[in-house]
């Protein structure tokens, strides 16, 4: 044992001599003109957003002879619904929600962006929550680990105080496992979208004596202080108080300069707030965009990733559902557990929670479309250099118990993506659906042609989302077929 360990430890010291990994084929050590920089928006639809009860759905007509229909998880023909110049379908509000309050519709809001869809099929490689969402952010490790966001944020974040912000929860929430990460693509976490602003200068709003350089004063000190003591002297060298001091000295300033504190601020109009720290230029547009603004914390996140974007403060955001029910006055408009109520009432929840997280993609979708990126109408609209993905842990089971309308159902590996993007080919479905059992099947990486009893992974929706931002990665799977032009 001790003759192992001796060996382990020897080989630890030879790599700790190592020099570090070159750097990727994505990575630059200088910052990226803006006029090239690619946005990203990670929009996490918690415990098992389903295709075939989304975007993908399946009618009893359809059905092959032989095989019973009231066993499947099909629809009536008259609740599936086909915008006249689309080639994607989708699942007309359920009749009966049971307690649950229908909100924004799937047909709003494919009748509204079917221009710019992509329906992607796939089967992913774990039911567990943790494990499927952070294998949906990795691609299953296909990058060395890292996950999309973080790669996207290694491409073009350099120089940008909050490259990679992520509002998510649980394996969303998760870093990737790339020890060779760029510093400046590591994940800002952002607990509570709505007093963030706050968060980014470290006087505005304290009533003090003290005048800005008296402040400026006081931080060298404690700088010089902090070099001297006996936990900085221990410390020294240690990549967790590398990071933070990275982040007070540099990204601080940074922020502080930028005026994040005002650009950000989405706190109530009528607070004691605004009176002495101002509220975001943008926040009329923004309630006008999401109307529960103040109370939705996933209409918060929403918003902010949007102002974190046009202001230049990042490049890559996620934002999550959470499982706690949400309210709009007495209705209930977020099933417990989000999507993952299904397992007590599948058609209700996910009619309920497509319409939920699809209400806050149209209104992301709608702002990148009105305005230019950093207000400079020689950048173009953000929508020209946005792609959306709507990531999802796993899908749910196919089966309908007892031909019955009112059912629950467990986690199934098998379901697809929705992305959106004027970088992918918008109004198409790749890969489909067999009616016989409901199972979703691949298609052709080069030719886009659909291949029953093939499967997509994680690792080609990752490649897809890599390809369309122009992140290059050893192993990356080519996916020509799904990108427009």
């Amino acid at each position: 044992m001790l003759a192992g360990l001796g060996g382990l430890v020897g080989a630890a010291a030879l790599g700790a001599a190592l020099p570090p990994r070159r750097a990727a084929a994505e990575e630059t050590d200088t910052t990226v003109d803006p006029a090239d920089r690619r946005l990203l928006f990670v929009v996490c639809a918690s415990g098992g957003a389903s295709l075939i009860d989304s975007f993908l759905p399946v009618s009893v007509d359809e059905v092959p002879d032989g095989v019973d229909a009231s066993t499947l998880n099909v629809y009536p023909s008259e609740l599936i619904a086909q915008p006249g110049a689309s080639t994607i379908r989708c699942v007309r509000p359920i009749p009966d929600t049971s307690f649950l309050t229908p909100g924004y519709a799937i047909e709003t809001f494919l009748e509204a962006h079917y221009e710019s869809m992509t329906v992607l099929t796939h089967e992913v490689t774990s039911v567990n929550h943790n494990v499927a969402q952070k294998r949906a952010m990795t691609g299953a490790g296909i990058n060395g680990g890292r996950t999309i966001a973080e790669a996207v944020s290694a491409r073009y974040g350099l120089g940008m105080p909050l490259a990679n912000c992520n509002m998510g929860y649980d394996g969303y929430l998760e870093p990737g496992t790339d020890r060779y990460l760029p510093s400046h693509a590591r994940a800002e976490v952002i607990l509570n979208p709505r007093t963030y602003a706050l968060s980014t200068h470290g006087s505005r709003g304290i009533t003090s004596p003290l005048d800005e350089a008296s402040f400026e004063r006081v931080r060298a000190a404690r700088g010089r202080l902090d070099q001297v003591s006996p936990f900085g002297i221990t410390y020294r060298d240690s990549p967790l108080r590398q990071d933070y001091v990275r982040a007070r000295d540099e990204v601080g300033p940074q922020l502080e300069s930028m005026d994040a504190i005002t650009k950000l601020m989405l706190l109530d109009a009528d607070g004691p707030e605004a009176a002495q720290l101002g509220l975001s230029p943008m926040l009329d547009t923004l309630r006008a965009t999401f109307p529960q603004l103040d109370s939705d914390i996933w209409q918060q996140q929403s918003a902010l990733s949007f102002l974190l974007s046009f202001f230049g403060l990042s490049c890559a955001n996620t934002v999550a559902l959470e499982f706690n029910p949400s309210f709009e006055g007495d209705d209930l408009v977020g099933a417990p557990l989000a999507f993952d109520y299904s397992h007590v009432l599948h058609r209700p929840s996910q009619s309920v929670m497509w319409g939920r997280t699809l209400q806050v993609v149209d209104g992301l979708v709608k702002l990148l479309q009105s305005f230019d990126y950093l207000g400079d109408p020689a950048l173009g609209k953000m929508w020209d250099r946005s792609l959306i993905y709507v990531a999802t842990d796993f899908g749910r089971d196919k089966n309908r118990p007892f031909g019955s309308e009112m059912f629950g159902t467990g986690h199934h590996l098998n379901n697809g993506s929705l992305l959106l993007s004027p970088m992918l080919q918008g109004n198409r479905v790749f890969g489909g659906v067999d009616p016989s059992t409901l199972l979703t099947y691949g298609f052709d990486r080069q030719t886009g042609a659909p291949e029953p009893g093939t499967l997509m992974r994680e690792g080609d929706v990752y490649s897809l989302v890599a390809q369309a931002m122009g992140v290059d990665f050893p192993g990356r799977r080519d996916m020509s077929a799904v990108l427009a032009g």
